[in-house]
């Protein structure tokens, strides 16, 4: 990429939200909705940065060496996140170093996500909590190589606090990944439900109103003290 547009890139994405950054970014290559929200951000070397209408991005992630991070229709990432690839893999791997998060997913705030092999988060799923660790790259111990395999996150998948998954995990859709747990590699189509552990082993079915809604989140708060769901707590 020209040195040029990547700095001028760089320089734009530090500004506070505004309709004049989106017109700005597009300006530079970007393809940003006039109604997505883009907060400051430390972009570096980000070939095509694309953000849907109602899309929202928040302040202060670290976004570095990727070939393309797509947001879809009422897509969110948090605050403080930071999504990188290594550079090796986005010269050698044409469909690597992508980030891609479907219609109305969710990032939240203070994850990793190591891009190398490509993340993909489907429609109305969430990477929620924090700290939770993407990795895509490892070594091959076999071939005494190292290797990356793109992660994806079925849709309408939630994803618990401080979980790991690595190169070549598949999380299926309508399914919980239980905090802490870690999901690897599987040859085998994983079955929907809840899966817990390390490694991640299938628990049993999920169910709820949270697989079925038509909206990015909930802003209900449920009070188990007395029974009460306050409607638009948030």
């Amino acid at each position: 990429m020209n040195r040029l547009r990547v700095g001028a890139q760089s320089l734009l994405w530090l500004l506070p939200s505004s309709k004049v950054k989106n017109w700005l970014l597009r300006r530079v290559g970007h393809r940003i909705h006039p109604t997505a929200i883009a907060r400051s951000c430390l972009v570096i070397n980000v070939n095509m940065f694309s953000m849907g209408p109602g899309s929202r991005i928040g302040g202060w992630n670290a976004i570095k060496n990727l070939h393309e991070v797509s947001l879809g229709t009422d897509a969110t990432i948090g605050r403080f996140n930071t999504i990188t690839a290594n550079q090796v893999f986005a010269r050698l791997y044409q469909g690597g170093a992508r980030l891609t998060l479907g219609a109305h997913s969710y990032v939240t705030s203070r994850h990793r996500l190591d891009c190398s092999g490509s993340v993909h988060v489907g429609e109305y799923a969430s990477v929620a909590g924090h700290s939770t660790t993407i990795l895509t790259h490892s070594i091959d111990l076999r071939r005494d190589a190292q290797a990356a395999y793109p992660v994806t996150i079925g849709e309408r998948s939630f994803l618990g606090t401080s979980c790991i998954l690595l190169g070549g995990a598949e999380m299926p859709a309508d399914s919980v990944l239980g905090a802490g747990s870690v999901l690897t590699r599987s040859r085998e189509v994983r079955a929907p439900g809840l899966w817990a552990g390390v490694p991640a082993t299938h628990r049993g079915p999920t169910e709820g109103s949270w697989f079925t809604r038509s909206v990015t989140g909930t802003r209900r708060v449920y009070i188990p003290a007395t029974g009460e769901t306050v409607e638009d707590a948030f």
